[in-house]
């Protein structure tokens, strides 16, 4: 925003005080020298075009020669001009104030004057640009002929530009003008960026714990203008996603709980059938499977329930050895079976809830013996890295396709014949409310490799 500000106006102050020195210089000059041209005009009605043609070379002590001297220096003191200059119209000297041209010597300084030269020999007064003097100071010449229109000579009046001078102090005001101006638009830019991206910055933290799943978090309306506008509606979707995400929950759990009742008496019926068919084996195995799959419904059932009903996270100081420890002795399988080992400095601590850490990793390490076989391993890790603590599950099975990668955390996408796709989003919901989010890559050993992050804590 600075720059967006403060380019534009610094090339607009610029482009205007090129034009503004420009315009006056331009002025200045042209009123010098229509002032040098109109003194030569009065110094030429006083010479006559006989007296130019009748003096030249050799002709320094004559009395026209020096009647014409006198008269050219008497104009030049009464008009306060630096020098004036007599001469032919081929430019060759009859009289000059400074004794710089010589009677009948070209004045060759005057060549670059050439147009001024021809316009003034057209009647008309002119006056040359602006040059530098020997001296190192800037001057200008005015023009006017001699005689009628056959010029027989030009009255060249040469005079200081002392406007340079008060051109270079407002050439100066320009500069510290345009600074001051500057530093002002700078300030501005300032506060307004300040204004902008404050509230602004806030509102995209707003959008990203929206983002997350923080909606219980009203989004503050800081402003009136269109970024507190822009903040009002984000409030509103916030309030709308809230509401549909309770609506939601209450659906699941509903759902939920009309079918745990049905399950719990199915349930009981599948126990009384065991019972009565004690004395009959071969009918036992159908029972068994019948209980199976109600024990499955029951997980599912359960599943649900958890993924709508889970509690925003109670922070607390959480030892990784121990917590890791337990994961693996829940999971670890009771026959044959992968290898299963946790990895973990032994004083390490994590900010976050346990249980729901707990039920991440569980959940990890469980994908993660399925996918290792029976003679594969897995290992459950966590370690410190700049402030925060990485949790690791990783595998030696054939790791997870690249085109899966992102679609296995979506829920109730699965890649098994029998499961309902919410356990890696249930990891992804538990990852974020701890301030982090869960990947999946390929592992150094080959297989897949699960990491989140969860901030560190100081061990007490």
């Amino acid at each position: 925003m600075l720059a967006a500000v403060l380019l534009p106006a610094v090339v607009a102050l610029v482009l205007f005080g090129m034009l503004a020195h420009a315009v006056a210089r331009r002025a200045l000059e042209d009123e010098l020298g229509q002032r040098l041209a109109t003194a030569a005009s009065g110094i030429a009605m006083q010479i006559l075009p006989e007296q130019l043609a009748a003096i030249g070379l050799g002709d320094e002590q004559s009395n026209t020669y020096a009647n014409l001297t006198r008269r050219i220096e008497l104009a030049r003191q009464r008009m306060g001009v630096r020098r004036v200059l007599l001469v032919a119209r081929d430019l060759t000297g009859r009289g000059d104030t400074e004794g710089l041209v010589a009677l009948g010597a070209r004045a060759y300084e005057l060549g670059a004057d050439q147009l001024e030269i021809e316009r003034a020999a057209a009647g008309a007064l002119a006056g040359s640009p602006l040059f530098w003097g020997r001296d190192g100071r800037p001057y200008q010449r005015g023009y006017a002929r001699v005689g009628g229109p056959e010029a027989a000579g030009l009255v060249v009046v040469e005079g200081s530009a002392q406007y340079f001078t008060q051109l270079a102090a407002f050439r100066r005001w320009l500069v510290a003008g345009g600074g001051l101006c500057m530093v002002l638009i700078a300030m501005l830019a300032a506060w307004l960026s300040r204004r902008m991206t404050g509230p602004l910055a806030r509102l995209a933290r707003a959008a990203e714990g929206i983002g997350r799943g923080d909606l219980a978090r009203p989004v503050a309306v800081e402003t009136r203008d269109e970024i507190g506008y822009l903040a009002a509606r984000l409030d509103e979707m916030r309030a709308a996603l809230r509401a549909r995400d309770e609506r939601t929950q209450m659906m699941l759990a509903g759902i939920a709980h009309e079918v745990r009742n049905p399950l719990g008496g199915l349930e009981l019926y599948a126990g009384l059938l065991r019972e009565g068919l004690a004395q009959q084996p071969e009918r036992l195995a159908e029972v068994v499977r019948v209980e199976r799959e109600i024990g499955y419904l029951k997980n599912v059932v359960s599943d649900f329930l958890e993924f709508a009903r889970r509690p925003p996270p109670v922070m607390e100081s959480v030892p990784v050895g121990p917590l890791l420890d337990e994961v693996c002795e829940i999971c670890r399988p009771a026959g044959p079976g992968p290898a299963l080992r946790a990895e973990a400095p032994p004083a390490l601590v994590a900010e976050g809830d346990r249980g729901q850490l707990r039920r991440a990793l569980i959940n990890l390490v469980k994908n993660a013996l399925v996918a290792a076989g029976v003679s594969g391993q897995v290992v459950v890790s966590a370690r410190r890295i700049e402030g925060v603590v990485q949790w690791e599950v990783r595998d030696s099975g054939p790791g997870v396709a690249d085109e899966l990668e992102e679609r296995i955390f979506t829920p109730f996408f699965t890649t098994r014949e029998k499961g309902i796709g919410l356990g890696l989003a249930f990891v992804r919901e538990i990852a974020r409310d701890h301030g982090g989010d869960v990947s999946v890559d390929r592992g150094e050993e080959g297989g897949a490799r699960f990491r989140f992050t969860t901030r560190s804590r100081p061990a007490a």
